[in-house]
């Protein structure tokens, strides 16, 4: 068969034709992975000094903000209750607080936007008491000077331990009292026993030695700690919702496969000893979800406020309306687990 005379010089020209594609390709501007546009934006974010925001923290002292283009100014407070004011007053883009102070502001009708749990714990918050007054169980509470946070998680766990321990509120003398307070009133005899969060929970069993005496349950509480914004911000500014939650997720990861460093860079943090800190370091679930039973949570505490008349509410509100869900299903799809 005799072979077509112009089949060689089209070969020709389609390697020179290749040839000269590659080329273009080559002298175009090779595309880095993607980055943020201008200088970074700044956002302002209100935290307690403790170890539940542990994730806003790893994330600002590792860099993670600046390297998702957030120029993140960390404000401090107490504890998360007095953040989630600060931006009630305006003067925070985003705060943390647990599951109670949110539920309490929103039944005042606080417009808020939740964006993220951030850590969960069935341990974290216990009832710390002086055992020379006599306390050694639930049972011994009865009568008792406590000393509680009111309007936060320690509240509602307390409230929730008593029923459990078959106690009632009425039952014992609940003392309002700031976390910052707590230690010295426990200390001097003010109060007999506290119901509180770590660290301070270990560092008062710590301070107490023998005389004192930890007392849990498990079943009373999962606390959980949630990143929230004002309503309407995540709308207004999705992109800074979004490098937020990309970097807090960075920190999840940092959490999970270096624990050591993230222990250390807490224990300087939070001021507590790198001992007793990985003594209840696994107490802790650092990681960002939007799950079905955080919103039973609020649910149930809001029925528990109205109950117990700890809100000027009749009524309870629809929680749900309140979830941003673009953020986090942008980010970290699978974490997001609520049915609408």
């Amino acid at each position: 068969m005799k072979k077509s005379k112009r089949s060689l010089p089209f070969a020709v020209a389609g390697v020179i034709l290749v040839a000269l594609f590659a080329s273009v390709l080559f002298l175009l501007p090779r595309q880095g992975p993607e980055q943020s546009p201008g200088p970074p934006e700044k956002v302002s974010i209100a935290i307690s000094t403790n170890l539940n925001p542990a994730l806003v923290h790893i994330a600002q002292a590792k860099g993670f903000f600046r390297e998702e283009g957030l120029d993140a100014t960390i404000q401090l407070y107490t504890f998360g209750k007095a953040a989630l004011e600060a931006l009630l007053n305006g003067k925070a883009d985003f705060a943390t607080a647990a599951d109670t102070p949110i539920m309490f502001a929103m039944m005042k009708d606080a417009k808020l936007s939740i964006l993220a749990t951030i850590q969960t714990s069935t341990k974290n918050e216990a009832v710390v008491a002086r055992k020379d007054r006599g306390i050694t169980s639930a049972a011994d509470l009865k009568g008792r000077r406590v000393g509680v946070s009111l309007g936060t998680s320690g509240d509602y766990f307390f409230d929730s331990y008593l029923v459990l321990e078959g106690l009632a509120r009425k039952d014992v003398d609940i003392i309002d009292l700031n976390p910052e307070e707590m230690t010295d009133s426990l200390v001097q005899g003010k109060v007999d026993a506290v119901a509180t969060w770590n660290p301070l929970v270990t560092n008062l069993g710590t301070v107490l030695g023998d005389n004192g005496i930890t007392l849990r349950n498990q079943s009373a509480y999962t606390g959980t700690f949630i990143i929230v914004s004002s309503q309407g911000f995540p709308e207004q500014r999705p992109e800074a919702v979004r490098r937020l939650l990309l970097a807090l997720a960075k920190a999840e990861s940092f959490v999970a496969a270096s624990p050591v460093e993230a222990k250390q860079i807490m224990s300087e943090f939070c001021g507590m000893d790198r001992e007793l800190l990985s003594d209840i370091w696994n107490d802790f679930q650092f990681n960002l979800s939007l799950n079905q039973s955080l919103l039973f949570t609020l649910e149930d505490q809001a029925r528990w406020a109205v109950k117990t008349g700890l809100t000027d509410r009749r009524d309870t509100l629809s929680f749900l309306e309140s979830f941003y869900f673009d953020g986090l299903r942008s980010v970290k799809p699978e974490s997001v687990r609520i049915i609408r």
